[in-house]
């Protein structure tokens, strides 16, 4: 029969291994093996890491230590050469750039490079990754930019039209008759409004007709000088009586058609003076008035004002002449277009708002007084108060386009640099498309031929209301400062502090910072500043003393060295 072990049948128990317990030392042993390869495994991969991110490192300690003797000069200059205006070109002993001929500036190797007032940083792409960032660059030029304001107004009685009419008749009368007895009926000038009767008004006219009586009399051969004299004149009493009458607000065609009836009036028509609407009544029928009380007043509405309120810090963009719109409800998609006639010389303390209006003809009676309007004045960005403010303490800009020579004092400026002439060397001059201009250097000459009428422009002066104006794309705001990447030679791009005017629709006029011509980044311009603070800025932005003027747009680069391009 065959023996069971551990209850399985046919296995005999002599013939099962036997498992020999593990000692507690063997036990401590293996788990110190376990976590000794694990850590081997974290060290191995931990060193690899390493190997990895500082591999730069490594090899340049590598090819150091491997670098042959020979190569090391122990008498090696600590100095270098290098153009302001190009800060690739480098080299170890002076000379001059040979891209813009600028002589070299002398600098320790290492030491950062001073950049020209306004520059932030200085940066080279290559082409390819320009194009993978997409940077687009444009020229910026004058553009008529216009700073807009838009309010609430409101269509008013233009008050030079209207009229009221007030009794004259010495002593009370009484309205007797009243022919326009509603206000708004619209009336013709010389159409009578009421009717009025006093005693006054009979007695004046009863005189009116005894001195024509008198008058009408033939002269007495034995009247006397002297009672002629004390009488009076016939024809002075006539005209006094007249006077009279005329003074109580008779015309003559009332008076001429009493002296023909030849019987004295109790009553007089009020007449009105004007063609008009009737927008106050103030008399019914049976009323008594006095001297000099109103009756009517009429307004002529085929003449309007639209007058609208502006904040005291927009006063002084509006002037009188500038031309301003309005737009009603009551007719959508139409526009009242007029100029500025008058604005208030006195603010409103409570609103602190002042009264602008203007004038419009409304001979169709479509405009009523009353109409809300939303009114927009449009100003010209040159003739804001930043750049008058500017342009007051600059010389006037010429056009220089027609002169055929300049001289080095009219021209001021080099046409491709911009830099001021003398700057870097003896002025050069130069003849292109018949006239004699000046550069700063030759290198320059190559630039001008290669496109004159880029650089020609820019001796004459800025358009009427033009400024220029640089993409809203294109500036990045840090918010203590404005800057624009300008590409100053192919794959360079240079950061300028700008200041700017108001955005107006998605381009800035330009303060200063920026010149005529200038072609700045609409695009990957954040690739650009992300480069320039991965590689640090060759040195702080240098800021002009204080009271010196900042380049300014609306000078033209000709004439003086602060043009900028400018809403």
């Amino acid at each position: 029969m065959s023996s069971t072990t551990n209850g399985l049948p046919g296995l005999d128990s002599s013939s099962a291994p036997s498992v020999v317990p593990l000692s507690r030392w063997q036990k401590i042993r293996m788990v110190v093996k376990v976590v000794e390869l694990r850590l081997r495994f974290i060290a191995l991969m931990a060193a690899t890491g390493l190997i990895f991110g500082y591999w730069d490192t490594i090899k340049n300690h590598y090819e150091k230590w491997t670098r042959p003797p020979g190569v090391i000069h122990s008498a090696a200059s600590d100095t270098e050469f290098y153009c302001p205006m190009h800060p690739t070109v480098i080299q170890p002993t002076p000379g001059s750039c040979p891209i813009c001929g600028m002589p070299l500036s002398k600098r320790k190797i290492g030491e950062k490079e001073t950049l020209p007032i306004g520059v932030t940083a200085r940066v080279r792409l290559a082409s390819s990754r320009i194009e993978q960032a997409g940077v687009k660059t444009v020229e910026i030029s004058y553009e008529p930019l216009a700073e807009t304001i838009t309010t609430v107004g409101s269509v008013v009685i233009d008050e030079r039209r209207l009229k009221r009419i007030s009794s004259k008749i010495r002593d009370r009368v009484r309205v007797e008759s009243l022919f326009v007895n509603f206000t708004g009926i619209t009336v013709k000038a010389g159409q009578p409004l009421a009717e009025v009767y006093g005693p006054e008004l009979y007695q004046a006219t009863r005189e009116l007709l005894l001195a024509q009586q008198r008058a009408n009399q033939p002269v007495v051969a034995s009247r006397s000088e002297l009672g002629r004299t004390v009488l009076g004149r016939p024809d002075e009493l006539l005209n006094a009586s007249r006077q009279k009458l005329v003074l109580w607000g008779l015309s003559d065609v009332q008076i001429d058609e009493i002296l023909v009836k030849g019987v004295a009036s109790t009553k007089m028509p009020i007449l009105s003076p004007i063609d008009g609407v009737v927008v106050k009544k103030n008399v019914v029928e049976g009323q008594y008035i006095m001297e000099g009380e109103a009756m009517f007043e009429i307004a002529d509405l085929t003449h309007v004002w639209v007058q609208a309120q502006i904040y005291e810090d927009q006063i002084d963009l509006v002037r009188v002449g500038q031309s301003v719109e309005a737009k009603v409800e009551t007719y959508p998609g139409q526009i009242f277009r007029g100029v500025v006639a008058f604005r208030d010389p006195v603010l409103n303390p409570q609103t602190r708002t002042v009264n602008v209006r203007y004038d419009l003809d409304n001979a169709d009676g479509r405009l009523m007084p009353g109409m809300f309007a939303t009114v927009t004045f449009a100003t010209p960005v040159a003739e804001t108060p930043a750049f008058r403010d500017l342009l007051a303490h600059m010389p006037a800009p010429k056009d220089l386009t027609r002169r055929v020579s300049l001289t080095v004092d009219e021209q001021k400026l080099c046409l491709v640099t911009n830099l001021k002439l003398g700057s870097m060397g003896d002025p050069v001059a130069i003849e292109i498309e018949g006239k004699k201009i000046w550069m700063c250097c030759d290198n320059c000459e190559t630039q001008l031929k290669a496109n004159p009428a880029k650089f020609l422009t820019r001796l004459a002066g800025p358009p009427k209301d033009g400024v220029l104006a640089v993409p809203e794309s294109a500036v990045i705001d840090t918010g203590t400062r404005q800057i624009v990447y300008v590409e100053v030679e192919p794959g360079v791009y240079e950061g300028r502090v700008v200041v700017l005017g108001a955005l107006s629709g998605d381009v800035y006029p330009v303060l200063s910072g920026l010149f005529l011509g200038d072609r700045v980044a609409t695009a990957g311009s954040f690739l650009i500043d992300a480069e320039t603070r991965l590689n640090a800025s060759p040195g702080p932005v240098a800021i002009p003393p204080s009271g010196e003027q900042p380049p300014v747009a609306v000078v033209p680069a000709a004439v003086s060295k602060t043009s900028t391009h400018v809403h």
